[in-house]
């Protein structure tokens, strides 16, 4: 689509007005007539004109007599869902302030002295492409490709506002949370996309029992959560909950076959239980999986006895911790491979825990565990030690080609530890630091602040890399792309298995993948299972894959 200069608002804020006619200059020989070039003379003329009117471009001077025009990016930001263009302009080229820029969110910084039309052209070009992506990933991202439901993302910030409401209005209001029973029995009875039209039809069927000012959302898999706003007292709160099993009772239509299903529920209750969002959450959970140890099919309310299931943490931590002292953990490596010539490039190192009945613990609940309870830097350092062995020995084997990526918690990530061991084990294998990725998780994101920037820049130049993982179903994907020096995408996998059954989800890959390419990155597809995606993926030019088609985590001795 070509984009339309001659219908743009640009707002300029610089208090030197020769500047501001030398700027609009530019403009005009590089984009031609525009519909309005404004000026902000001032930094209060600036935030009153910033609130008063949306523009489609901002070019803002940082130095306004004696405030700054970086304290005006937040403000512009706030007036839209995803904000136009914001290019920072300065008399001189300073690196800290660019940094600042960046992490306010600026899009771009330009040096005065260095503008040109070509230049302003090529910037207001690349920026407005750039948007656009933004634009379709934010609106994409807000809600389940497969439902039209709320996702995760933004019903925790719907969580947000409604306690923000009912605090003002002094009203209640429940979060419910919903689990199917036995839904695993579904999908491998039936096959997956009978799960999802499944899926679908209950979404519908929630919608319809709710009211228009409640929120319904698929959380992911087969839980759903909602809330139910304004209710006055609990039994109102048990009404509404009934009609939710109720509309269970009645066969859902898959496939011209009836298919029953049962659901357990959780409720928690602002602000009775809590006032805060996280805990609201984690009350609710509470709930619903003591509504599953009651026998499903039924609903339950938090109350402290729910409380005794931290004691079930409380016990795996202590047995993790015997764990790592024991030496018991080990690391899989699945392959990640390159699709052009169906070879293996690299590997990721999976965490496994052997059981005492000769399977694994649950890696999600362990490695939660671990985060909670800080074990996370120990398991870290760990597994950043093995790999590098493996590395190593791979190496005295004759295998120079082979790579490894591990997983980096925000948690590990901040320890002083973790740069100090990356640097001296540069310092003793200076060749097989540029064999080593980081994926950066967002289980708990890292904060896009001047010394994490540092970090990982410093790490980059000594040859490390860094993937950002799952990206384009987390909060803090683009901007970990804007802020960090990543080199790998990697396309979570709830978007790849569906890339063939919702148009929504392939438009997300391939616009993702189109962002890696126009960044220079690598982009990974995780969780490929079928030939079907295989080609598909092809088609798209994806550079890399991963998943079960290829190989399960495998030890190391399985390894050619």
């Amino acid at each position: 689509m070509t984009i339309k200069y001659s219908q743009m608002r640009i707002l300029i804020i610089d208090d030197d007005e020769d500047d501001f006619i030398l700027l609009q200059e530019l403009l005009y020989d590089a984009i031609g007539e525009v519909k309005e070039i404004a000026w902000a003379e001032d930094f209060n003329s600036a935030s009153n004109m910033i609130c008063a009117q949306e523009y489609d471009y901002y070019f803002v001077d940082n130095r306004l007599g004696a405030r700054l025009g970086l304290d005006l990016i937040t403000p512009i930001k706030q007036q839209f869902s995803t904000a136009p263009p914001i290019i920072m302009l300065s008399g001189v080229d300073d690196h800290q302030t660019d940094l600042t820029a960046m992490e306010k969110g600026a899009d771009d910084y330009l040096i005065k002295n260095q503008l040109t039309a070509h230049l302003l052209e090529r910037t207001i070009r690349y920026n407005l492409r750039n948007k656009k992506l933004e634009k379709k990933l934010a609106k994409l991202a807000h809600f389940d490709s497969l439902t039209g439901l709320y996702n995760r993302s933004i019903f925790n910030e719907l969580l947000k506002k409604t306690i923000e409401q009912s605090q003002r209005l002094e009203q209640s209001f429940s979060l419910v949370t919903i689990d199917l029973d036995n839904f695993k029995f579904i999908n491998d009875n039936y096959g997956h996309p009978a799960g999802d039209q499944l899926l679908t039809k209950i979404a519908r069927r929630l919608n319809h029992i709710t009211r228009k000012a409640d929120v319904v959302a698929r959380l992911g898999g087969d839980e759903f959560s909602l809330i139910l706003k304004n209710v006055n007292n609990e039994n109102d709160f048990v009404k509404t909950v009934e009609k939710i099993i109720e509309i269970f009772q009645q066969p859902f239509q898959v496939n011209s076959k009836p298919i029953t299903v049962t659901t357990s529920v959780g409720i928690a209750i602002y602000p009775d239980d809590t006032s805060i969002a996280s805990e609201l959450v984690d009350h609710s959970d509470r709930a619903l999986y003591q509504a599953k140890n009651q026998g499903r099919n039924t609903y339950s309310f938090y109350n402290q006895t729910l409380h005794q299931a931290a004691k079930k943490k409380h016990l795996l931590a202590i047995k993790l911790k015997a764990a790592i002292t024991n030496d018991e953990l080990l690391l899989y490596y699945q392959p990640v491979i390159e699709l052009i010539n169906d070879t293996v490039v690299s590997y990721e190192a999976l965490l496994r825990w052997p059981d005492s009945q000769g399977g694994f613990y649950n890696t999600e609940e362990f490695i939660e565990v671990a985060e909670e309870s800080q074990l996370i830097l120990t398991i870290g350092d760990w597994v950043f030690k093995q790999a590098c062995l493996q590395l190593s020995l791979w190496q005295q084997q004759g295998y120079n080609d082979r790579k490894i990526a591990i997983n980096v918690s925000a948690n590990q990530f901040n320890s002083p530890d973790f740069t100090n061991t990356a640097i001296e084990y540069h310092r003793n294998f200076p060749e097989l630091a540029q064999k080593l990725t980081f994926e950066l998780t967002e289980r708990k994101p890292l904060e896009i602040e001047p010394n994490i920037i540092a970090k990982l820049k410093l790490l980059s130049l000594l040859g490390y890399q860094f993937s950002v993982d799952d990206f384009g179903v987390g909060h803090s994907s683009i901007s970990y792309l804007r802020a960090f020096p990543m080199d790998v995408i990697k396309i979570d996998k709830s978007i790849i298995q569906n890339i063939l059954i919702s148009a929504e989800d392939l438009a997300l890959c391939t616009a993702i993948i189109a962002i890696g390419k126009s960044l220079g990155m690598k982009v990974i597809a995780e969780g490929v299972e079928t030939l079907e995606i295989v080609d598909r993926l092809k088609s798209l030019q994806c550079d890399l894959v991963q998943g079960y088609y290829f190989a399960k985590p495998m030890h190391v001795d399985q390894i050619a």
